[in-house]
Order: structure tokens, then sequence, then C-alpha cells
């Protein structure tokens, strides 16, 4: 039997859409930043049941069922564990582990990241030492800053560079050829695959090494070269620069999607840090869910010559049932001659925003081209053209954003028809969603850094709070915080995704996914929550500090050995705080 590790579940919810996922099976309508429909798991006339798009989990404030996409379909769709997986697999384009039982994902991957890891650290060593690959960069209008932040870095044109760095041990070699960076010869020899090019590395949207993008210097072709499809890298499934663009994307909650990793990352340098870009591929549809689960608005900002229009083309087509009600797909073509790299390097980062509002709607551009292939003049072919308008239309998801194109169709092309009754049935079907009730009880301090911690596992003020202490607190939420601290103890980076999928199947789970689906709790500016992180550690250190005392005096007191002197209660203090309990400047 096949064993899934953390590391394959992660990455394959990573690449699932709930929302998505749910609507399939049960009519959602978006309310605040959630979708809420009538639970599909008790009956009940109100909406209480709710999905985050942004934290990919559901809760019923009625029934309490709780989950993500693999809890969903297992209770909904009465599936085993390994079967919600697989269906999951498949959907995403994922393929299902072959190794033994005992051995997981993330094992067998970790020779292929190590030795990733070691090659990009070579090819910036590189870079340093080669005043040919310098100038290039420079001659691009890169800063130093930007050069290090994307780990741009160059490969000598040594067939053997990496091997005679790394070694030529079986393990070295099994390992740079899973990694994609030797390619072997009928004599089982490996050369290195990047050679005389400048290397951009590339990381997946939780920040791992998954590959890396070369350009030649000299103009020979291929003049870039991507890692080939390999355990780490699945181009179809991975954007360039969306680690980078986290904060960016969050920031503005758009992304624009452009076509060159240079054009990324001179958005980027210029102050547009929420450009991303496709990975030695065209754009598919799991990358655009990649990017509607991190941003409610996706600008795609293409060249205006026929490659361009061509690449729009594609994209688009995927986009209806992706299309929901919050949701904005916008097409951008830049004038003549001109990319996105060369136009902010020329005239700068204002003169590509400006061109941000003559973006098109993303369902005009469709209906635009369509007509480019269709003379709708000609009765025959504008039979085709509104066949062809409607079976796109009725794939959107979002029913409004439907009505609305079909009856700007029906001008189009002066016909009158009804809407089609799929419309009006899952319309009827969606009701108001209803504020779930609360309880009065007064806020807790645990409570909030729960929240916190649920929200941003990954802010480094963690490492502060005194968790030996917390079996002290009289508080029943100080033992869900310790347990949930005990869960990154030992990993590092952890994304709040990534936590909440951890605590999938525990006993903390409901309690976890009631609090961040909670509006009253998670309502508050995400950048202003995670300023409050050293604030909140520090007044639970304190808090725990005192109830130590309290618990150390009344023990003493129990003994028979009295309460406790000033010095002792002093030497306590002292012995807790380790110098931890310094207030965080403000």
């Amino acid at each position: 039997m096949v064993k899934f590790s953390p590391a394959f579940i992660d990455a394959l919810l990573e690449r699932t859409d709930l929302i998505r996922l749910v609507e399939g099976r049960v009519p959602l309508k978006k309310k605040g930043k959630d979708f809420w429909a009538c639970c599909p798991f008790h009956q009940e006339k109100s909406p209480s049941f709710s999905v985050s798009p942004e934290k990919q989990i559901y809760y019923c404030f009625g029934c309490h069922a709780h989950g993500n996409a693999i809890g969903f379909l297992m209770a909904h769709d009465r599936l085993s564990f390994p079967e919600a997986v697989a269906l999951l697999a498949e959907d995403a384009g994922v393929a299902l582990p072959e190794e033994a039982a005992g051995q997981s994902v993330q094992e067998d991957l970790r020779p292929f990241r190590q030795i990733l890891d070691k090659a990009v650290s070579l090819y910036r060593d590189a870079l340093a030492k080669n005043p040919a690959a310098q100038q290039y960069w420079q001659s691009r209008g890169l800063h130093p800053e930007i050069i290090t932040r994307f780990e741009l870095g160059y490969a000598p044109p040594a067939a053997n560079f990496l091997s005679q760095q790394l070694g030529k041990d079986e393990n070295t070699r099994r390992a740079l050829i899973g990694a994609g960076l030797v390619s072997s010869r009928e004599d089982h020899s490996v050369y290195d695959r990047f050679r005389e090019r400048v290397i951009f590395p590339i990381r997946d949207g939780r920040g791992h090494l998954v590959g890396l993008g070369g350009r030649s210097l000299d103009g020979r072709e291929p003049k870039y070269l991507n890692s080939p499809e390999g355990p780490l890298y699945h181009k179809g499934q991975v954007l360039y620069g969306l680690h980078q663009a986290r904060d960016g994307l969050r920031r503005v909650n758009r992304a624009v999607l452009v076509e060159g990793y240079l054009d990324v990352i001179t958005l980027h340098q210029a102050g547009l840090d929420y450009a991303v870009a496709a990975s030695g591929t065209a754009l598919g549809e799991s990358q655009l869910q990649m990017l509607f689960r991190a941003a409610a608005e996706i600008l795609l900002c293409f060249d205006g010559d026929a490659a361009g229009r061509k690449a729009a083309w594609r994209a688009v087509q995927m986009a209806p049932e992706l299309l929901r009600e919050g949701r904005l797909l916008r097409v951008l073509f830049l004038p003549d001659g001109q990319d996105p790299d060369s136009l902010v390097r020329e005239q700068g980062a204002a003169a590509l925003e400006a061109l941000f509002p003559t973006a098109r709607p993303a369902i005009d551009f469709f209906l635009d081209e369509l007509q480019r292939r269709y003379n709708i003049a000609a009765e025959d072919e504008k039979a085709q053209f509104l066949r062809e308008a409607r079976e796109f239309l009725q794939r959107i998801n979002d029913t409004t954003l439907r009505e609305v194109y079909l009856h700007k169709l029906q001008e189009l092309c002066g016909l009158a028809f009804a809407i089609p009754s799929k419309t009006r049935r899952r319309d009827a079907r969606v009701t108001a969603s209803v504020q779930p009730s609360r309880g009065k009880e007064g806020p807790s301090l645990f409570k909030k850094a729960m929240r916190l911690l649920l929200n941003h596992p990954d802010d480094p003020a963690w490492q502060q709070m005194e968790k030996n202490l917390l079996p002290f607190a009289s508080d029943p939420i100080a033992k869900k915080l310790d347990a949930t601290l005990d869960i990154l103890a030992n990993m590092t980076h952890l994304s709040s995704h990534e936590l909440l999928a951890r605590l999938a199947g525990t006993d903390l789970a409901e309690f976890c996914y009631a609090l961040v689906m909670s509006d009253a709790e998670g309502g508050e500016d995400g950048a202003l929550l995670r300023n409050e992180i050293p604030e909140c550690v520090y007044r639970i250190n304190r808090r725990l500090s005192a109830a130590r005392l309290d618990y150390m005096g009344h023990t003493a007191d129990r003994s028979g050995l009295g309460a406790l002197t000033e010095q002792e209660r002093t030497e306590i203090v002292l012995s807790t705080r380790r110098g931890r309990h310094k207030r965080p400047e403000s």
C-alpha cells in the first residue's frame, strides 16, 4: 500500500481549487470574502456552510462539519482517503507516488532538492567571477538587490562543471539526473544541461526550488532552455516569480501575468511586485487556478503581435469554469514592438500602470476574436458564431456574468432567445447567506494568539513564546496553542494553508477551522494582524510567568513551606524569562 507523505498532500492541496470542487456539487453564493451554501451534511433552510478560497477549507456553523478538499470528497462522495487523494490527483494532473510503503515522496525527492540547492549556489558564485555574465545583467538594467532576490546566476561553458564541483559518485550522478541538471550519453557519462548561460532559479509557490531556466549569452539556439519534466519540475504547474510575488499579490489583490522571466524581474524591480510568468510553457488551467487563489483579478499582459494574441486566445479558452463572483480576468496588449521589460525600462512603471485601465474583459476579447473568424452578416456563419459563443458562455460559473453576456450576445446577433433554464434553476437554488450567530464571551488573549498563529504561522515572533510555561495557564485554549506550536516545532516556513492541512483530522481541527472562518475573528487587515504578533507573544509570556509564580506559591503553601519570599519570586521570574520578555518596539 502506498503512503502519501505530507509533502505530497501539501502539493496536491496547493493545486486544488476547493471552491470549484465544492461548487460542482453544492451551489455556492459569495458573501464577503467567503462562499456560502446550505450545508450538504445536514438539513437547514438558511446557509451556514462556509468555504474559504484563501484558506482552502470549509466549516459549517450549524453541524460543525469541517475539512479541506480531501475531507470534503470523503464526506460528500463517501470516498476513502486514498480514493479522495486519487480523484484530486487526477483532476489536478498530478501523478500518484509509486514508491513502496514506508517511503515518502519527501524522502525520495530530498536528494534532488539538495543537489539543486547546491547547483544554484555554484551558479551564483560563478556569476560573481564572470565579468561577461555580470555585464549581461547590467545591460538589462538589473540592480544587485534584484539579482540577489531572484538568485540569478551563471553556468560556465564547461560540460562537467557540476560534476567537478559536486562529485562523480553514483549517488551524486543519480541526483544530478533526477534534478534535471545533467543529461546522460550512451556510454552513461553525463554532461551539464546548462552551459554558458545566465541562470534563472525557479521556485514553486511554497518557495521550494524545482528547476532552472537558462538564457544563452551568445544568442545561440535555443535561446531559452528550461529544466526537463521530472520529479521536481512540472512546468504546467509552476509560475515563475509566484513565491517572490506573494506579498504584492496580497497587497493589491491583482496578478499581472507576463510572458518572460525578465519581464517578471524588471517589473518587480520597478515596484510592480505582483508579476508572474508561465514557466517554459503556455499558460495552463492549473496555473490560472493558482493565480485566482492568490488574487481576485488577473491581468494577462501580452505583446500585441500575432503570437501574443494567440497566447491570449489559448488562455481565455480555459477561463469560463474559473470565472465566478468576485473574480476578474482581463487581457492587455502592449503597443507594437514593446514588451513589459522594454516598456518599463524605457518609460518607467507608471507607463505600464497607465495601460491597466485599457485592459479588456476576457469574455469581450473572446467574442471579438470569434467575430474575426465568422462573418455574422451571413446567416450560416452567424449560426456557427452563435453556437460557439453560447457554448463558451454556458461554461461560466458566475451566473450573473453569464446572464449579462447572453443578453449581449442576443443584441449582437439581433436575436431573441430565452436564457437557458439551467441558469434560472441554479439561481433559484442559491439563497441569501445568513451570518452565523456567535457567542457573547469576552475576548481571550490565547484565542487571539491562536487566530494570529493560524493566519501567520511563519512569523519568527512565535519562537519567542515561553512554550514550556503554557501548562501553567488556566485558559483551556492555551493547550490548543501548545499543541499547534508542537506541529510547527520542526517545520520552518510552514504556510497557513499547510498548517491547516496538518491540522485536518486532529482533535484541534474543528476549533481551528471555526476560528479562521469566523468573520468576527478574521476580518481585520492581514498586515495589521501580523504586526500584532510580537505584542501578543510578549503579553502571553508575562501572563504565563505570573501563572507560574502563583502555582509555585500555592504549592509552597500546601506543602507547609509557606509563601514564597520576594527573592524567590524574583529568581523564578529571571529563570523563566531568559531575556525573552522584552517588550517589542512599536
